[in-house]
C-alpha cells in the first residue's frame, strides 16, 4: 500500500470516528455535507447558488427531503420551464418529479414518468433510483391501493403491482431490487391464498438467486405453498408430492432450521395425508363394487405407510373379503393385472 492511499484510509477513518463521536456532526444531513478532495481530504460542501441549476435542484431536493411535495412539484416545473429537457440536469428532475407525485398519493402519474425515464435513460446512474420509486408504487399498489379511472379510485392495483415487480426482476436482473421483487410478488401471492402461483415465484427466486439472502426462506416458503395447495383426499395428490419433495430439499440444504421448525413432524404428517388420499380411492372402488380394485390401493396403503391410521383401516377393509396384505413383490405383480 502506497504511503499516500494509507494516508487516505486513515484520514477516511478519522473522519468517520468524529462523525460518529460528535453529536453535532453526527446523522445523515451533515454526511450529505462532506465530500472528499483530490488530496484525500474531508471537506464540507459548497452549497450551489440559488437561481443557477444546480442551485435550483438542490432547492428542489431539499424540498423533498422535507416532506412538500407539492412546493417540488411546483419548482420542478419551473425548472423544466426555465433550463427545458435538453438540460442535464432534466433525468434528475423526472426522478424528483416522480418522488414528489409519490408523495402525493399519485401512484399512477409517477409510475407513468418512471417508465418513461426508464425508457429514455436507463443505464443511467438514476436507473437504481427510479426502480426503488417503482417499488415504492408496487408497494402502495399491493397494500390497497386502488387505481384511478378517470378521475375515480375505482380499479385494484394489484395487477400493475405485479407487472412492475416482473419488469424489475426480469429486465433489471442484477439490480439489488430483482431478488426482492421476486420475494414480494411471492409473498403478496401466497398471503392471498394464491398457493400455486406463489409456489412457481418462490421456485423462481431459489432458482435465480441461488446465494441470494432469500434463498432458504423461498425454500421453506415453497414447500408451505405446496403443501397449503393440497384442497383434500378429494383431490389430486400431486401437491402432496411436491411438497414432500420441496421440505426434503429445505432438510438437506438447511439442517438445523428445519430441525428447529420439526419440519420431521411436518414430512409424517404429509406421509398421513397420502396415505388417507389412497385410502380414499379404495373406498370409492369398493363404493361402486370394483372390488379387486378396492384391494389393490388398500394393499397400497399398507406397503407404503404401514404405521398409520388408514392403513389400520386398510387392514379392517382387507379382513372383510378375507384378504391378507401382499408383499411388495406380490404388490407389483398384481399391480399389472389390475
Amino acid at each position: 500500500m502506497t504511503l499516500q492511499k494509507r494516508h487516505t484510509l486513515i484520514t477516511a477513518a478519522t473522519a468517520l470516528t468524529l462523525l460518529a463521536a460528535t453529536p453535532l456532526l453526527a446523522g445523515p444531513h451533515r454526511a450529505r455535507t462532506l465530500q472528499m478532495d483530490d488530496k484525500g481530504q474531508w471537506v464540507e460542501k459548497s452549497t450551489p447558488l440559488p437561481g443557477t441549476p444546480a442551485g435550483d435542484m438542490h432547492t428542489i431536493q431539499q424540498q423533498l427531503r422535507d416532506k412538500t411535495p407539492r412546493k417540488a412539484l411546483a419548482a420542478i416545473k419551473t425548472f423544466i420551464k426555465k433550463y427545458s429537457q435538453s438540460h442535464p440536469l432534466y433525468p434528475r428532475a423526472m426522478i424528483a418529479n416522480a418522488e414528489a407525485l409519490i408523495g402525493l398519493h399519485r401512484y399512477g402519474k409517477a409510475h407513468e414518468l418512471l417508465q418513461q425515464f426508464l425508457n429514455q435513460y436507463s443505464g443511467s446512474q438514476l436507473t437504481d433510483e427510479a426502480l426503488r420509486l417503482e417499488f415504492l408504487v408496487a408497494e402502495a399498489y399491493l397494500s390497497g391501493t386502488k387505481r384511478k379511472l378517470f378521475g375515480l379510485k375505482l380499479l385494484s392495483g394489484t395487477d400493475a403491482a405485479e407487472q412492475i415487480l416482473d419488469t424489475i426482476a426480469i429486465d433489471y436482473p442484477e439490480s439489488r431490487y430483482a431478488e426482492y421483487a421476486v420475494k414480494t410478488k411471492a409473498d403478496h401471492l401466497f398471503n392471498q391464498g394464491e398457493y400455486l402461483l406463489a409456489e412457481l415465484e418462490y421456485s423462481q427466486l431459489v432458482k435465480d438467486f441461488p446465494h441470494g439472502q432469500y434463498h432458504e426462506l423461498a425454500l421453506r416458503r415453497s414447500a408451505e405453498a405446496a403443501l397449503a395447495g393440497f384442497r383434500g383426499i378429494e383431490y389430486d395428490d400431486a401437491a402432496l408430492i411436491e411438497a414432500k419433495e420441496r421440505y426434503r430439499d429445505f432438510q438437506i440444504r438447511y439442517p438445523l432450521p428445519a430441525q428447529r421448525d420439526h419440519v420431521d413432524r411436518i414430512l409424517d404428517g404429509v406421509e398421513r395425508k397420502r396415505a388417507e388420499k389412497e385410502f380414499s380411492i379404495g373406498q370409492y372402488y369398493e363404493s361402486i363394487d370394483h372390488i379387486a380394485s378396492a384391494v389393490f390401493y388398500y394393499r397400497s396403503v399398507i406397503t407404503n405407510w404401514p404405521d398409520t391410521l388408514a392403513a389400520d383401516n386398510a387392514r379392517t377393509r382387507l379382513n372383510l373379503y378375507n384378504t391378507e396384505p401382499q408383499s411388495p413383490n406380490t404388490r407389483s405383480a398384481t399391480s399389472k393385472t389390475n
